[in-house]
């Protein structure tokens, strides 16, 4: 189930991104919170170091093609993964929750972008831009976040998939 996931995921985004403008109110991160929906069936397993190694590999291949650069999101995805396994340590794994870490992980993600491209100096941007891309990307995200969690607690349910709660 975690291959499926994280592939549908990461083809999603391409696929949602061509038809949707980049100004909209509805800016795909999936991939990103596919990696909230598989972290309990990797705990299930006792990999954590698995897990982690999944975010970077996730990472550098969203990097290869959504991105020129090599190994930021690579880097960032092992960021979040890590964020993500703090956050279940005192979060449990159901559909409030679930959309909670996908709130704090939307923010996290674009606030260390933010402060990645201002290091960089890459582009100019005011804190409102900020405000602006991390309101952007809660609407359909965590509509999917959701929508997936419960496609994913029914199937496990269904096939008797051992999950972390």
């Amino acid at each position: 189930m975690i291959p499926i996931v994280l592939i549908v995921s990461f083809l999603l985004d391409s696929i949602v991104s061509n038809f949707i403008s980049i100004n909209s109110l509805l800016n795909p991160l999936f991939t990103i919170m596919a990696l909230i929906i598989v972290f309990p069936y990797f705990i299930s397993h006792k990999s954590k170091k698995n897990y982690l190694i999944t975010c970077f590999v996730t990472g550098i291949c969203y990097d290869l093609i959504y991105t020129d650069t090599l190994v930021l999101h690579g880097f960032l995805f092992l960021l979040i993964g890590y964020i993500i396994g703090k956050l279940n340590l005192v979060l449990s794994n159901n559909y409030v929750n679930v959309a909670i870490m996908g709130l704090i992980v939307i923010i996290v993600y674009r606030l260390v972008m933010y402060a990645f491209l201002l290091v960089t100096a890459n582009i100019s941007f005011d804190i409102f831009t900020v405000i602006k891309s991390i309101y952007s990307s809660l609407i359909l995200n965590m509509l999917y976040v959701s929508l997936v969690f419960l496609i994913t607690n029914k199937i496990s349910d269904k096939l008797k998939i051992r999950r972390a709660n």
